[in-house]
């Protein structure tokens, strides 16, 4: 088994980047839903239906600096991650992001991400809020004449199969702010509105992988083997590499930075005997330029080879996110939350 699915934490990250380009990268406006996708799978074909085969939270601390100095918050939200298998197909979910109601200012921040391949193609949908704000003071308390606060969510519904990309982007407003408690409504929502938008279509360039998760997947598995085969002195050579991929209708590179072996300090009990690794990653947009880093720390033996173990994000000056991976015990009290995702999807495929 190739692990692969816990790069999906990331994804967002990923999302985030995409939706501040301004041109696009795979082809025109399609009057036709994707001619040159004649193969792609139709909307709301695939949902991740296919058994469990593990599961993992994460803990997200934030830090804020909204003067000289960082503040940190040990619990400002959470994460989950879903991935299944069976007869060569592989469906994740993730769902991540802050709670307002524990978050310093209320921030409402959390995206959902699911990614389908089977049969030699691969699809992606995510939604995410959208709020892009630029200074502390525009975190929170947004509020429309006395009402409680509307929610702007941006979506991406987009199918690789064959070479040929097909992807439906938008941007939707919902009543209220909702939280990431709300996705299995809003997933199901946001699906049906995708299917009246437009899309685009074009050609998986030349080496580009179908997806930001494959193309992570690719580097992370690239230092796994590495650490076995030639220790630690191989790693250095990997620095560097790079990867083109899409993600809907943009075409971006994903760069190793740098990998080392990971200082104890930091990482969660228990997994320094397990060959940790410490990679730093960039996503970067052909189109606009626009670059965001984050940080891996994960084992390259036991039995949660490949697993993030902690991952770092600051995706503002004033803003960083930790998420730290919870023991197996919490696996548990996710139970109800996995079942959520699977409705979301269940009841918008029949």
């Amino acid at each position: 088994m190739r692990y692969r699915p816990w790069i999906l934490m990331l994804a967002l990250a990923a999302v985030g980047l995409v939706a501040h380009g301004t041109t696009t990268a795979l082809g025109a406006r399609s009057t036709d839903p994707c001619t040159t996708a004649a193969h792609a799978p139709a909307p709301g074909a695939e949902r991740p239906d296919l058994p469990i085969v593990q599961s993992h939270s994460y803990r997200m601390a934030g830090r804020v600096r909204p003067f000289l100095f960082w503040i940190t918050q040990k619990n400002v939200g959470s994460g989950l991650i879903v991935w299944r298998g069976g007869d060569g197909a592989t469906a994740y979910e993730l769902l991540i992001g802050t709670d307002p109601a524990i978050a310093p200012r209320g921030v409402n921040r959390w995206g959902y991400i699911m990614e389908d391949a089977r049969a030699g193609a691969t699809h992606v949908f995510a939604v995410m809020t959208t709020e892009e704000e630029a200074k502390m003071s525009e975190v929170g308390g947004r509020t429309d004449h006395g009402q409680a606060a509307r929610g702007r969510f941006k979506a991406i519904d987009a199918r690789v199969d064959a070479g040929a990309v097909c992807a439906a982007t938008g941007t939707f407003d919902t009543e209220r702010d909702l939280t990431l408690k709300d996705v299995s409504g809003l997933v199901r929502d946001v699906r049906e509105r995708l299917t009246t938008v437009a899309p685009y279509d074009g050609r998986l360039p030349a080496g580009a992988r179908p997806g930001f998760l494959s193309a992570v997947a690719e580097l992370m598995e690239d230092t796994i083997a590495s650490r076995r085969s030639g220790g630690t002195g191989a790693l250095p050579r990997l620095s560097g590499r790079t990867i083109g991929y899409v993600h809907g209708r943009f075409v971006l590179d994903m760069t190793l930075i740098g990998v080392e072996p990971s200082p104890p300090a930091g990482l969660p009990a228990g997994f320094a005997g397990q060959a940790p690794l410490h990679a730093s990653f960039e996503a970067r947009s052909r189109a606009t330029g626009q670059r965001y880093r984050f940080e891996l720390d994960y084992p390259t033996t036991g039995p949660l080879v490949g697993v993030p173990l902690v991952i770092r994000y600051q995706p503002r000056w004033w803003l960083q996110v930790e998420l730290t991976l919870e023991p197996d015990g919490a696996r548990v009290a996710n139970v109800q939350r996995t079942g959520a995702l699977a409705a979301a999807w269940g009841d918008a495929a029949r």
